[in-house]
């Protein structure tokens, strides 16, 4: 049975059947594949809320695609994200997918090149660096982050700000309801 618009003034939808994309769109390789460059790796996407990073040193791990992005609170109180990637060996930093850090570093599981919560690299342990070695040309990757509405996201094009940025409309009735209210500045927390 078909929707009539006469009959349902606020109905927008679809009136007709429409065909739906070929099955190669839902299973072939470079169909995905171009689904993550046009979109998924050029879009700002919602990775948590700000209040499940309500704590300093509290992280979590997200994948979009082939990328792993760690969003934490460092000890400041402020948000950050990196790719979840030593820029020695290209090891995964943090091994579980949330959590809070034991200490304020990230410190790489296979030869211990040890980060800031900033992403700079701080410590090498190896003593058989090549000369002209600048642990200030090694810092973690950044990746974009924006709060809104204390909801995360995180986008991994180079230029973010170049595209379109994250929503600033008003939210849908869901997120004006109980706990999805929008969050007082810096808290996290509902008002």
């Amino acid at each position: 049975m078909q929707p009539n618009p006469s009959e349902h003034s606020r109905y927008n939808g679809l009136t007709s059947l429409e065909p739906t994309l070929p099955a190669s769109a839902y299973r072939e390789a470079d169909a995905y594949r171009l689904d993550l460059e046009a979109i998924w790796y050029r879009s700002w996407l919602m990775v948590c809320r700000e209040a499940d990073l309500a704590e300093p040193l509290a992280f979590r791990t997200a994948r979009i695609g082939s990328q792993e992005v760690v969003v934490l609170r460092d000890e400041t109180g402020s948000l950050r994200a990196f790719h979840n990637t030593c820029r020695h060996r290209g090891s995964q930093l943090c091994q579980e997918s949330e959590g809070r850090l034991k200490a304020r570093l990230l410190t790489c599981p296979y030869h211990a090149w040890t980060y800031s919560l900033r992403g700079d690299l701080v410590r090498i342990p190896s003593k058989s660096l090549p000369e002209g070695f600048n642990k200030d040309n090694y810092p973690l990757y950044r990746v974009a982050l924006s709060v809104w509405r204390g909801l995360v996201f995180i986008n991994l094009a180079e230029d973010p700000m170049a595209r379109r940025k994250p929503p600033s409309t008003p939210p849908p009735a869901i997120f004006r309801i109980g706990r999805w209210r929008r969050s007082s500045p810096g808290t996290g927390s509902p008002r």
